[in-house]
């Protein structure tokens, strides 16, 4: 197996499992509210629906869409995953940062910034061994 290709398959499989929070965020969501310590407010009905948009949805299908562009048009797929990476760094920054200002440092929030920054690191995977193959064969890049 190629580098391109061990590469890409390894950010499937962090697409995989992004895209099934997000399934489980649709079909859970008063597990998943629960689960990082919010709460659904019953006199606001639509606080579930943010739940299974903003957790549900928003997971499930930017993640399935930079699986299937990985396995169509890995070059795109590429380009998405590296965007879908930023915003996995992006959480672990904001979590990191809220560690050291609000003194979360909680064993919770410990395990979901490594989490988050390896789920980032995996999806830059493909970016970077495109362009490290393109470079080997002498295409500017």
């Amino acid at each position: 197996m190629s580098s391109p290709d061990l590469a890409i398959l390894l950010a499937v499989i962090a697409c995989c499992i992004g895209g099934a929070l997000g399934g489980y965020a649709l079909a859970r969501p008063e597990d998943v509210v629960g689960m990082v310590g919010l709460r659904l407010d019953p006199e606001k009905r639509h606080s579930v629906s943010e739940v299974r948009a903003t957790y549900g949805g928003l997971f499930l299908l930017s993640h399935g869409g930079v699986a299937a562009a990985l396995g169509y048009a890995p070059g795109v797929g590429a380009t998405m995953a590296l965007t879908l990476a930023l915003a996995w760094a992006g959480a672990g920054i904001g979590r990191g940062y809220t560690m050291v200002k609000d003194d979360a440092g909680t064993a919770f929030n410990v395990r979901a910034t490594i989490f988050e920054f390896l789920m980032a690191a995996t999806l830059t995977l493909p970016f970077w061994a495109l362009i490290a193959a393109a470079r080997a064969s002498g295409v500017l890049v």
